[in-house]
């Protein structure tokens, strides 16, 4: 198809219509067009040498209604029926703080966290791991003028038996539990690593530093704690939402000091992740191994109601 022809199939077409042809109708009308059309240097050229105008449409021109798309919609109304969201609620009451790292507690997020378990009266509670910090035990530099392991280990002990003893006089019904974290286990890993064939002597050992009276301590800083919907462990993960993209159910955790929720709708549901953030003392020497003072740590600690998960900050 040369030329004139593609001229002569244009004027064709816009006697047989009435009006100028659009590029689109003029494709489908003429065979070969569509390939023809390049050498001519496109559609404005081929109009320009027929002598045409370009169709320009003006809003004022345009139909209102499309009454074909209109009853379309109606019939798709008519059979649509909406899917019956997953009703996950209500949940049960949950206090949750975590990494304290006794000897180096933030006191302001500790009180705080016990008073609101009185006014809250939780059906758990939960430390949620790192509650010792195990300074003496760690691999980064540190001070050996702070106090010895054996003072530490003491005033790690006497502080976490009377935190529970609080929480204990302010919500008595309470299911009180104990999480292990990555710092409660410094201690055994730095033995095992030189001694594995003590690993029952220090489990043993473990045992009896993180038991007290009435509260389950979950000894394993692997193991996870369901209640109903959600799965509660310290953490070993960096970002907020990980430990929920993870596991794909609710989730309360720690570990990363960082404290908030973050809500994600996945497979017809929407899931959340309670961080607990940080119950310990920033500016203790304990805590001094990031590179720098600033940080993105939040004080704070978590809870969970008929109403769903929130971080309570406290800094």
């Amino acid at each position: 198809m040369d030329q004139h022809d593609l001229v002569a199939a244009l004027k064709q077409l816009a006697g047989e219509l009435g009006r100028t042809p659009t590029r689109e109708e003029f494709c489908r009308a003429v065979r070969g067009a569509h390939y023809a059309l390049p050498k001519f240097g496109g559609f404005m050229p081929l109009l320009q040498a027929a002598g045409m105008e370009s169709r320009r449409f003006d809003k004022k021109d345009r139909p209102l209604g499309n009454i074909v798309f209109e009853t379309s919609i109606d019939k798709h109304l008519e059979a649509y029926q909406p899917k019956e969201p997953i009703i996950q609620g209500p949940y049960p009451s949950i206090a949750s703080i975590s990494d304290i790292h006794w000897p180096f507690p933030n006191n302001r997020v500790v009180s705080r966290f016990q008073e609101f378990c009185g006014d809250l009266k939780p059906e758990w509670v939960i430390l949620n791991g790192d509650a010792w910090d195990m300074y003496s035990h760690a691999k980064f530099p540190r001070s050996h003028n702070v106090f010895t392991p054996r003072e530490e280990q003491a005033k790690a002990r006497a502080m976490n038996e009377e935190f529970w003893q609080k929480i204990k006089a302010r919500c008595p019904a309470a299911k009180c539990v104990q999480m292990i974290g990555n710092h409660d286990v410094r201690p055994m890993k730095r033995i095992l690593e030189a001694y594995p064939e003590a690993e029952d002597w220090i489990a043993e050992k473990l045992k009896s530093l993180f038991s007290f009276t009435d509260v389950k301590t979950i000894f394993d800083p692997r193991e996870e704690l369901e209640i109903g919907n959600i799965l509660v462990f310290h953490g070993y993960r960096s970002k907020l939402g990980d430990h929920r993209d993870y596991t794909l159910m609710n989730t309360i955790n720690g570990h990363t000091h960082q404290g908030g929720v973050s809500f994600r709708r996945i497979r017809g549901q929407t899931l959340w992740e309670l961080n607990s953030g940080l119950a310990g003392d920033p500016e203790a020497k304990g805590l001094t191994y990031t590179p720098q003072r600033i940080t993105n740590w939040t004080p704070g600690f978590g809870a969970v109601d008929c109403h769903g998960p929130r971080f309570i900050c406290e800094g």
